[in-house]
């Protein structure tokens, strides 16, 4: 992700104001393909704040299990330089 330009900002709200995040035409792609079967432009003409603030939740959610999955990967790779140490 982070090798992404983020190119749009989106409006979205939650329970204390309204607010701006932004994201990639990739990511915009890949939430449409699995969700609604448009276009990102037709998305960004006409996307409400509720619409919005799916992707933005999608986002996290997709962040979220990135992050496990490194850190998963991270902790694997420091029990393997462990463990030929510990035979020794």
């Amino acid at each position: 992700m982070s090798e992404q330009e983020f190119k749009i900002r989106l409006l979205t709200s939650n329970q204390y104001s309204e607010f701006y995040f932004y994201a990639s035409i990739d990511e915009l792609e890949e939430y449409l393909n699995e969700t609604l079967a448009i276009t990102p432009e037709q998305f960004l003409e006409c996307y409400t704040l509720v619409q919005s603030r799916q992707f933005f939740e999608w986002i996290k959610v997709k962040s979220n299990q990135i992050n496990q999955n490194e850190l998963k990967e991270t902790n694997e790779e420091l029990k393997e330089t462990k463990e030929p140490k510990e035979q020794e």
